[in-house]
């Protein structure tokens, strides 16, 4: 298991809304990423697609989905003055789950997308 943790000036809600909605995780996440029937159907920049489940959704404490044959949790817990600690843990060691804190953090914490948003730079490109 793996963890990893990043504060983000937001509250909760905001930060659970950019994960549990289309919108959201289209915002730092995936190209698109609806949702049906507890399913998300997530297409990347590097052109991988996947149905993920929903395994587990508490609003603005916990998000957890089965993620392209992995299981991921994003638990949020308020920070003392304000803000959320974000803890995405992860049943293996995936060097893309810092990269994917940092570019939520920038689009709940600033309004910024990280990603380069170019088809030809995706394999070994945090930004992609």
């Amino acid at each position: 298991m793996t963890e990893q943790k990043v504060f983000c000036k937001s509250a909760p809600s905001d930060v659970y809304r950019a994960l549990s909605t289309p919108l959201g995780r289209e915002r730092f996440w995936a190209g698109s990423a609806p949702e049906s029937g507890g399913v998300i159907a997530f297409a990347l920049a590097d052109g991988r697609t996947a149905n993920c489940a929903i395994e587990r959704a508490v609003q603005d404490e916990l998000f957890q989905l089965e993620y392209f044959g992995r299981r991921i949790a994003f638990a949020l817990t308020p920070g003392d003055a304000g803000g959320t600690d974000v803890t995405l843990s992860s049943d293996d060691d995936s060097p893309e789950l810092v990269s994917l804190l940092l570019r939520l953090k920038a689009a709940v914490d600033f309004g910024v997308d990280l990603r380069n948003h170019d088809e030809h730079r995706t394999a070994g490109y945090l930004d992609s």
